[in-house]
């Protein structure tokens, strides 16, 4: 059974080709699977409804911010509303609510349409990650060393790696080449210490 949200598909009605929103999760009559089915289609409907709220919540975040393209600010505020997605346990599910989000419905708020949906996705994710952050920690990195950093996995819930990492940044503009590297020997460093 698929565990997508929705997607959209384009249909024919009365010759006029017209988009569509689709769920991909299939109730198949005889399976022995159909509460499963259900259930499924009733949790993605209500991450669809999750994200129509959250997308009305981020709205007036954008209005107040004429350039929003990599204004940490802007993307902290963003990233506190897309928190929902732990709030309501729709973590398995972030991935597909990225994408129908920044992707899909309004690419606008989310650092405009791009080619594919993997590299749409990861906006909002920089987003989520920073709506984690405090604000003092927030000021300490540009919006680019911020991407960097929040790359790695779990770095955010590592305090001790994540000072470092922050009073590094604010010492010497690290390029972002170099931010990455640092932060790979620091992690190392930090593996053969424990």
């Amino acid at each position: 059974m698929a565990r997508g949200i929705i997607r959209r598909e384009k249909i024919f009605v009365d010759g006029k080709e017209i988009e569509v929103d689709i769920f991909d999760a299939k109730v198949v009559l005889g399976s022995g699977k159909e509460l499963e089915s259900i259930d499924e289609l009733l949790r993605q409907e209500e991450a669809e409804k999750a994200i129509q709220a959250a997308l009305r919540d981020i709205e007036p975040i954008a209005k107040r911010y004429l350039d929003r393209q990599k204004d940490i600010r802007y993307c902290y505020e963003v990233g506190k509303v897309l928190q929902f997605v732990d709030a309501k346990g729709f973590t398995d599910r972030k991935g597909l609510i990225w994408h129908r989000m920044a992707y899909d419905l309004r690419p606008d708020l989310f650092d405009g349409r791009k080619k594919n949906a993997a590299e749409a996705k990861r906006y909002p994710e920089t987003m989520y990650h920073l709506g984690k952050q405090s604000k003092e920690n927030l000021k300490r990195a540009s919006f680019d060393q911020w991407y960097e950093i929040l790359k790695f996995k779990q770095i955010y819930e590592d305090r001790e790696l994540l000072e470092q990492i922050l009073s590094e940044c604010g010492e010497g503009g690290l390029s972002s080449v170099r931010l990455r590297q640092r932060i790979k020997e620091l992690r190392k460093s930090k593996r053969v210490i424990s």
